[in-house]
């Protein structure tokens, strides 16, 4: 091989100077456009694969994106959330190392701001239940719980960090009301639930409002009802983790009304008229706990032997039904 080279250096030497500079200069601009290439073919992979939740192969064309520029903020990021979305502890560990890493070299965007806050509300939730686990001391079971709550402390003050640069993202008041509550300020996480509850409760307006036009594309309108299911659930889940917040809160009637709303966007929850129930009982209004112990048998999914069913059966008994 090297004798077949050393020809073409011989050639070289008899070139004119600007030939002999293009054949240097358009190899290497050749090699730097292939090199855009490959890293624009990576990414656009990396995308693609991590929006149909291909996320082990969008994982692995985001590695090459980094071979290559290894500097790449969105494939940074991107690793840090499909680390997530893969959960396991180990995955939280290294979800947290990328956007810490992230957040210290600048990049302050809500996406690297959320993803740490994330992984540090989920590593605090992994090390408050090893705190349960047995077999451990005394000591260290109480050094689990207390960095479980400085995880929970700093992921909310990173989400409170994104909520001070404009509007707010749902995604930041969702961690807001998740890790207050953690945290035990069930005060402050009933104020993020209702806060939510008001965005979506807006947002579905506004979807609503725009299926009523009558020149919306195919495209368009499943985008908007993909949109309007979207705030459907958030409000759904918003309203059931305010009716416990609120049953904590020795609030029963508040949290019967959250239950009401989430039942007027979903009549078939079944699991929602069992919760009802057992707050109604606990108010004295037999009659009406009856009617929704009846509704969730027949809307369970469960088999009549099934542990929920029989304790339903049994809050009936117990009152008189």
């Amino acid at each position: 091989m090297l004798n077949s080279l050393r020809p073409l250096v011989a050639l070289a030497a008899f070139l004119p100077l600007s030939l002999s500079i293009c054949l240097g200069g358009c190899a290497s601009n050749k090699t730097e456009i292939d090199k855009e290439q490959q890293l624009d073919l990576y990414a656009t992979t990396a995308q693609y694969l991590y929006e149909d939740g291909k996320l082990v192969r969008a994982q692995d064309q985001a590695v090459k994106a980094l071979a290559i520029d290894p500097d790449n903020i969105p494939m940074r990021r991107m690793i840090g959330w499909i680390r997530l979305r893969l959960g396991k502890n180990q995955d939280l560990i290294i979800a947290e190392q990328f956007f810490r890493e992230l957040v210290r070299d600048g990049d302050d965007g809500n996406a690297a701001l959320l993803g740490l806050a994330t992984a540090h509300e989920r590593l605090g939730l992994a090390y408050d239940e090893n705190s349960r686990a047995e077999g451990i001391s005394e000591d260290e079971r109480e050094r689990r719980q207390a960095e479980a709550r400085k995880r929970w402390q700093e992921s909310r003050e990173l989400y409170e960090r994104t909520l001070s640069k404009g509007e707010g993202d749902t995604r930041a008041m969702n961690g807001l009301q998740r890790v207050t509550a953690l945290l035990g300020d069930l005060p402050a996480s009933l104020a993020w639930s209702e806060r939510l509850l008001q965005r979506a409760e807006q947002n579905l307006a506004a979807w609503r409002r725009m299926l009523e036009n009558q020149d919306l594309s195919t495209t368009d309108e499943d985008v908007i009802r993909s949109s309007e299911t979207e705030a459907i659930t958030l409000a759904v889940n918003t309203h059931l983790f305010a009716a416990s917040l609120l049953n904590q809160l020795g609030r029963p009637k508040d949290a019967i009304a959250h239950l009401d709303a989430v039942l007027a966007h979903e009549p078939d929850m079944a699991q929602v008229y069992s919760r009802r129930a057992q707050l109604r009982a606990d108010l004295g209004e037999k009659a009406a706990a009856i009617r929704d112990i009846e509704r969730y048998i027949r809307l369970s999914p469960h088999d009549l032997d099934h542990p929920d069913i029989q304790a339903a059966f049994e809050l009936r008994r117990g009152l008189g039904g």
